[in-house]
């Protein structure tokens, strides 16, 4: 099914064994570590216009409802679906239920994009940490397995796609005149 000309849907029950069998091998994605607008309210805006000719994804649990920023038709994706998304799609992402998705850019030969096979996934979970992470020592830690043991990892770097976040120096409070 193509519900837009630049995103390519196929049902659940229409993937076929050895795009699956792929595909488990990709970097994995969570919604709950993705930045989101407001926070944790599953909704994004993502722009498909890196590199790539294409993101191909394995959506592995949840749902989510993808309204196309050119006016096109809302449409739903959701676990078992497999979907491509092509360079220059740009939607507004509305996860409905917690996603997990594997996936991989192509270039426009149909072959891998060696540069982002493996992304930056948690050495905790395995969980794509992409959007956020903390580096520490030659681990990167998403944020849900950094939090669940904070002291651990004491003076790990923040970092969002892969670069440092400068850190948030505190304000100085005033004082109030008299």
């Amino acid at each position: 099914m193509a519900p837009h000309e630049l995103c390519t849907v196929t049902a659940a029950a229409d993937v076929p064994d050895d795009f699956k069998a792929l595909a488990t091998a990709w970097p994995l994605w969570d919604s709950k570590t993705h930045p989101q607008k407001p926070r944790g309210s599953g909704k994004f805006r993502f722009d498909y216009n890196g590199t790539y000719a294409s993101e191909r994804v394995l959506i592995m649990s949840g749902a989510a409802t993808l309204k196309p920023t050119d006016g096109s038709p809302s449409f739903d994706i959701k676990a078992g679906d497999a979907v491509t998304f092509w360079n220059g799609f740009s939607c507004d992402w509305r996860v409905t239920k917690r996603m997990t998705k594997h996936y991989a850019y192509y270039s426009e030969d149909g072959k891998p994009e060696e540069e982002y096979e493996t992304g930056i996934a948690c050495d905790m979970c395995s969980a794509d940490c992409f959007a956020e992470s903390y580096l520490f020592e030659e681990m990167d830690i998403c944020p849900t397995c950094f939090k669940k043991d904070e002291a651990r990892f004491e003076g790990a770097e923040h970092q969002k796609e892969g670069e440092a976040v400068p850190a948030e120096q505190p304000q100085k409070k005033r004082k109030q005149k008299a």
